[in-house]
């Protein structure tokens, strides 16, 4: 009886799932339930973006704030972060400082200077909020 070579009984069985791993070229690459494919382009009125993850301007009436965006969160609750942020001791960058951090409202905020103001990112798991803090 011819014994066959332990190395070519395991590069075989190697390649066999290797070549049953692969997914048939009949199936749509990416479908989802809406139809779209991955492979497709994203039409003007289609978003890549998931699902819940569309930033929303919202409005402000706090002096020396502007631009507020949200994200995941309602624009209420993007004021109030935003408040509290004014209304915290150390949230502001110190004089001739290029950052600033922070936390308002359970969201970790860090402020970058730039010559409109502070650009303000303020983030938790799955929310966000920002807005621009004018100087003085």
């Amino acid at each position: 009886m011819m014994r066959i070579p332990t190395p070519l009984v395991v590069l075989a069985l190697a390649a066999g799932l290797l070549a049953g791993c692969g997914g048939s070229s009949s199936e749509g690459t990416g479908s989802s339930s809406s139809g779209v494919t991955g492979s497709s382009s994203p039409g003007p009125h289609t978003s890549t973006a998931p699902a819940g993850a569309s930033v929303r301007a919202c409005p402000l009436n706090i002096a020396g704030t502007q631009r507020l965006r949200a994200t995941g969160v309602s624009c209420g609750e993007a004021q109030l972060v935003a408040l509290t942020w004014w209304g915290s001791a150390g949230c502001a960058a110190e004089p001739g400082a290029s950052h600033s951090a922070c936390s308002s409202r359970g969201y970790r905020c860090i402020g970058t200077a730039t010559d409109r103001g502070l650009a303000v990112s303020c983030a938790r798991p799955g929310r966000a909020v920002s807005f621009t803090a004018r100087r003085g």
